[in-house]
């Protein structure tokens, strides 16, 4: 509720106030430079804020309640993709990894080194670390990124599937289709401030290159003002 953050004199974030529910699924769109990731950043205790607060768990350990992909998947790439998710799998039980391995469908390569990985096989990781150790609360940022056709419908029914077994969702992404096809709500950022939230109502409504349009209206309005 009612973040900010400033760097010098420029405010980053400006009153950001939003509610997100058990299981559901909300897109966060901007222009770039429009303060998405470092939202995200602040949430997850990556960026530090000058004024507000919030709650992301009701839990005291919270933190490791939080999955994340931001940005550049973080791995280790003279390891196997199986051997950065057993060193990050705080549970110790392989069959945890290989579920989520099998649901991406990464068998093929999972015990390459990942050093060799395509950008699509690291991202695919990076989210695969993302889901690890049953999360309550994940956040995505642009997860399509360098996925083909195939791999993000794989994270999409993923997203979905963990979305009803009641895991909440945060993701940003320049793909404005898919975050139609998936999420409840949907979050314009512009200039570090929300300045919009489309209901779910309003998603079905939406047809092909709507929510684009809405995009760009608000960022031409907030430019000219």
């Amino acid at each position: 509720e009612h973040l900010t953050k400033k760097i010098g004199n420029k405010t980053i974030l400006e009153d950001v106030s939003f509610k997100l529910k058990r299981g559901q699924i909300v897109g966060l769109v901007g222009a770039n430079g429009a303060g998405k990731t470092t939202l995200m950043k602040v949430i997850l205790g990556y960026s530090s804020f000058q004024s507000g607060n919030f709650n992301v768990i009701n839990s005291k350990d919270s933190k490791n309640n939080i999955g994340a992909l931001i940005e550049n998947p973080g791995i280790y790439p003279f390891m196997s993709g199986y051997e950065n998710l057993k060193l990050l799998n705080e549970s110790k039980n392989t069959q945890d990894i290989d579920k989520i391995v099998s649901q991406l469908h990464m068998d093929e390569y999972i015990h390459k080194k990942a050093k060799t990985y395509s950008l699509g096989m690291k991202q695919k990781l990076g989210i695969a670390i993302a889901f690890l150790n049953e999360p309550q609360f994940i956040i995505l940022d642009e997860p399509m990124n360098g996925l083909d056709p195939k791999a993000v419908r794989d994270v999409r029914e993923l997203i979905v599937q963990k979305a009803q077994e009641g895991v909440t969702f945060l993701i940003s992404s320049h793909i404005l289709s898919e975050l139609v096809k998936i999420t409840n709500s949907i979050l314009i950022i512009n200039k570090g401030k929300i300045v919009t939230e489309t209901s779910e109502e309003e998603l079905k409504q939406f047809k092909d290159n709507d929510l684009e349009n809405v995009l760009l209206d608000i960022i031409e309005k907030e430019d000219q003002a």
